[in-house]
């Protein structure tokens, strides 16, 4: 989907905007382009994907630590950075998404939730990363005797 030439602005640079004038810039932008509707719809999304996502990260986390070794202790770093990402991601989207429901910004929640942004991307990695090295390494571990 491409938005209108005049919405530059998209929801990555909302979770970072950090002050109420530029959540409210962002958002006029938004109102302006005829988006508006489609950022609420996203944000609902998002949260729908935190719980997925989360749970998935998790939950594969979990099924690392029953195996040994660097396996094991993979497994509990991404079961720790899951639980890291859910919470800094739902408290970055619904603190996002009272901003945009109440259409104006707050410097106190667009400051707590640009704080969270960085938290979150790097828990986001990890888990990531994570599964994808513990599952190769379990893949082509040599087999035990």
């Amino acid at each position: 989907m491409t938005a209108p030439d005049d919405v530059t602005l998209g929801i990555a640079e909302h979770q970072a905007a950090g002050t109420a004038a530029r959540v409210d810039a962002i958002q006029a932008q938004w109102h302006t382009g005829g988006v508006r509707p489609l950022a609420v719809f996203a944000m609902f999304g998002d949260l729908v994907f935190i719980g997925i996502y989360g749970a998935g990260s998790w939950i594969a986390g979990r099924s690392f630590m029953r195996m040994g070794g660097t396996v094991r202790t993979i497994g509990a770093v991404v079961a720790a950075a899951a639980l890291v990402f859910v919470l800094t991601d739902y408290t970055e989207t619904l603190l996002q998404l009272a901003q945009l429901l109440r259409d104006a910004g707050s410097d106190q929640l667009a400051g707590i939730a640009a704080t969270a942004r960085p938290v979150k991307v790097a828990a986001w990695v990890v888990t990531f990363l994570g599964v994808i090295a513990a599952w190769l390494i379990r893949r082509f571990a040599a087999p035990t005797a």
